[in-house]
């Protein structure tokens, strides 16, 4: 008897997870004469399992409502919304009491009366909600919560699966040994009949404990309707893909986070009926949810058409909890502000209701998920809705993993968010320090490099060329490189909980054991990265890199955030090193800022007339060969090569114009503006002029800088001004409008019987004499 009720218990549930939802889309559209039939026979059934049980008051709320659903049927009534709301209640109230009946205990008194009285065509379904021992609102979720079982105990499969994770890690130990201490070739060929029986029960046993997804979407038409209707907001759901599969531990993980991020969209992204005719929309809001399996992570998306996300009002509410300070809110992106929803403590409402604004819950959602090894994205353009994205793994249980070893400690990292391993001592790898920080060119692409010693605080004794690099790519597509001390071996490792003050650090994802039994942990991919302090951007938003490209290659510029938040490049020619910069050595002054740089003062520039400077700041160190200034800025993005078109600025000044790098614009700063305003002397109203060849690249680039600070104005040789000096190089033609003097460059140093009255073209001293003649002449 006892198999048959825990068989009566299983089916309910099975039924009544898939009822809720179809009781409301049934109520959007009464024609359906489908579903109706579905939940006709779903009552039904529970009513003649209630008389063969001997469960008299489970069967008259049954009957009841097999009544009311058969007059719908008939055509006697039509399918309003009190009827709805009465069927409901019914459904709820039977799934307390098989709740009640799978727990061993008695069957909640009262309110029975109530909910059949509600059925009938004038009841009061109000008075039958209000006659629940739980709350309406919390239902769905505690409704979803009740479903455990998939015709096996869940403790049985546990169990099981339990022994194929230890036989996993015995057959790593055996692996070992074998190679440690190999014996007769004849054991190879049943060790590896071995394996692959292994692999396949494990496989088999992962599908056994592998449930749908829509276990858990099957609950959300209920819940959007339910709360709608408490927000006085039109709201409709479209559900996809509940025929992905996950991992039953899986389903129940991801079952609060996401009903808390549908509350969210429902009560702060989807805006009441005027405020959506107000702004040219439907009144009815759309709400999607879907499913979909990429590799071995399934990506589940909620997206809305409402408002989106306030990034003004977060930064705002942000700095009034003193989470975020004005200078830090200033320098923030827009996608830096839409990550503040993730923030302890925040919250964008008014007032605390029950349902937000007690600031506690994305940041919870987002502790899971992460917990779990999964990743959470959001997305936003305001006006149009915001959509949600979490990337959880298919299992918990056994994953792929390669060991790395630094100093005497042994980490994992999954192989899933590996996707190349190189060492740094290959042609196709080079790897700079930039301003404090590493880069690393792997096959032409350039990515942030973290040395892992550096991150975890370990000691590490090897150079930056003898490491060994891991490209790694988080959820989000974004790619950086971990620099490890060596490669141990690839495995697949039994992953177990890990204790929460080692779980807080952001760092580990859990435990797991080596082949040989000693445990280690596993590193979590995007708390590394978070905690190299890197600025991530995903691959695909920048342009392609090295053959691949289309445009031609240009010079190559250092792309930064300026002190104000914008994006701008410098060429990487006039840079000499990038340096930390202390705000305690800048002297601001009434015309110019200065700063002290090794001893020296040196004059800066990229304050923008700031009065106060905040840590941390970075340092260009600029020079045309004489001179030299120091550029303050935020943070460096990367290198990049000047390829595109350049638009003028309006104005002469810092900026010398616009250009795209990676689809977006940047500002190039013009050195000679830097320097002439920066460095160089005052430079008296009458210059003289100097005529310079424009075809001539080393002229231009070695020699125009030397004369310009010397004083002279640069014409070229179709300049229609007569120049006081024109320079050429030995042999070289002269300009038909002529020179007051002319000055010849000889390539070697060496006086020859041809170069007497010529010039070498490195020596300083006496092309600045010849200069000095020629302004006298």
């Amino acid at each position: 008897m006892d198999d048959l009720l825990a068989e009566f218990v299983a089916e309910s549930r099975e039924m009544l997870e898939a009822l809720g939802g179809e009781i409301v889309a049934w109520e959007a559209d009464p024609s359906d004469r489908a579903r109706l039939d579905s939940i006709f026979r779903f009552v039904h059934t529970v009513k003649g399992n209630c008389g063969f049980f001997d469960f008299p008051r489970l069967q008259a709320l049954s009957h009841a409502a097999e009544d009311a659903l058969a007059d719908v049927r008939a055509n006697r009534r039509g399918a309003d919304a009190a009827l709805v709301d009465a069927v409901l209640a019914i459904v709820d109230r039977i799934s307390d009491m098989i709740d009640a009946i799978d727990r061993g205990e008695d069957i909640p008194e009262g309110g029975d009366g109530a909910l059949i009285a509600a059925l009938q065509p004038d009841g009061d379904a109000g008075e039958a909600l209000a006659a629940l021992p739980v709350a309406q609102g919390e239902r769905p979720v505690r409704a979803a919560r009740a479903q455990r079982s998939v015709r096996l105990p869940v403790e049985l499969l546990d169990r099981v699966m339990s022994g194929v994770s230890d036989m996993v890690l015995a057959r790593n130990d055996l692996a070992r040994r074998l190679r440690e201490h190999p014996v007769a070739a004849s054991i190879d060929g049943p060790f590896d009949r071995l394996t692959a029986i292994i692999a396949d029960v494990r496989d088999a046993m992962t599908r056994t404990r592998m449930q749908r997804i829509d276990h858990v979407f099957a609950a959300l038409p209920r819940l959007v309707r339910d709360l709608s209707a408490e927000l006085g907001k039109q709201v409709m759901v479209d559900v996809d893909g509940g025929e992905v599969e996950l991992d039953r531990e899986m389903i129940e993980m991801i079952r609060d986070p996401l009903t808390h991020i549908i509350r969210n969209a429902i009560d702060h992204g989807i805006e009441a009926p005027a405020a959506r005719r107000a702004a040219g929309k439907r009144e009815i809001g759309l709400l999607t949810v879907s499913a979909r399996q990429s590799g071995n992570r399934i990506l589940i998306d909620v997206a809305d058409d409402g408002a989106g996300i306030d990034g003004a009002r977060l930064v705002e509410k942000a700095i009034a909890g003193g989470l975020l300070d004005a200078a830090a809110a200033a320098r923030m992106t827009d996608r830096e502000r839409c990550a503040l929803i993730f923030a302890p403590g925040l919250s964008t409402a008014e007032a605390v209701t029950a349902i937000s604004g007690r600031g506690v819950g994305m940041d919870v959602v987002r502790a899971n998920i992460e917990r779990v090894g999964g990743g959470i994205e959001v997305d936003s353009t305001p006006g149009h809705g915001a959509r949600v994205t979490l990337r959880v793994p298919l299992t918990l249980t056994i994953i792929p993993a390669l060991t790395v070893a630094v100093g005497a400690q042994q980490f994992a990292i999954p192989r899933s968010s590996i996707e190349e391993i190189v060492h740094a001592a290959d042609d196709a790898v080079e790897i700079v320090r930039l301003g404090g920080a590493m880069l690393a060119t792997v096959r032409e692409r350039r990515l942030p490099c973290l040395p892992l010693a550096q991150v975890l605080g370990l000691a590490s004794a090897v150079a930056d060329a003898a490491h060994t690099l891991i490209v790694l790519r988080l959820a989000g597509g974004e790619r950086f490189v971990l620099a490890v001390e060596r490669l141990l071996d690839h495995e697949e490792l039994v992953v177990r909980p890990v204790a929460p003050a080692v779980m807080a650090t952001g760092l580990y994802a859990g435990t797991t054991l080596t082949d040989d039994g000693r445990p280690i942990l596993l590193l979590e991919v995007a708390g590394l990265a978070a905690a190299g302090g890197l600025a991530l951007e995903p691959q695909d938003r920048r342009a392609p890199a090295g053959p691949a490209a289309e445009e031609p290659a240009g010079p190559p510029v250092v792309l930064f955030i300026g002190l104000d938040g914008r994006r701008r490049a410098m060429r990487m020619a006039i840079v000499e090193r990038i340096e930390e910069a202390d705000p305690a050595a800048i002297e601001v002054g009434p015309d110019r800022d200065r700063i002290v740089v090794d001893g020296r003062i040196v004059p800066l520039a990229g304050g923008g007339g700031a009065v106060s400077f905040e840590a941390p700041l970075q340092l260009f160190r600029l020079s045309d060969g004489q001179a030299e200034i120091a550029y303050v800025f935020r943070k460096v993005i990367d290198i990049r090569a000047l390829a595109g078109e350049v638009v003028a600025a309006a104005l002469p000044g810092e900026i010398e114009g616009i250009t795209l790098i990676d689809g977006e614009p940047a500002e190039v700063v013009d050195p000679h503006w830097l320097f002439a305003r920066h460095a160089a002397p005052p430079i008296p109203a009458e210059r003289p002029a100097c005529r310079l060849p424009a075809a001539d690249t080393w002229m231009q680039n070695f020699l125009r800088p030397l004369i310009e600070s010397a004083g002279w104005r640069v014409l070229d040789e179709h300049d229609p001004h007569r120049a006081d000096v024109e320079i050429a190089a030995q042999g070289a033609g002269l300009s038909p409008v002529g020179a007051g003097r002319v000055i010849r460059l000889r390539a070697a140093p060496e006086e020859a019987p041809e170069s007497e009255g010529s010039v070498y073209r490195y020596d300083r001293a006496g092309l600045l004499a010849a200069l000095g003649a020629g302004r006298r002449a």
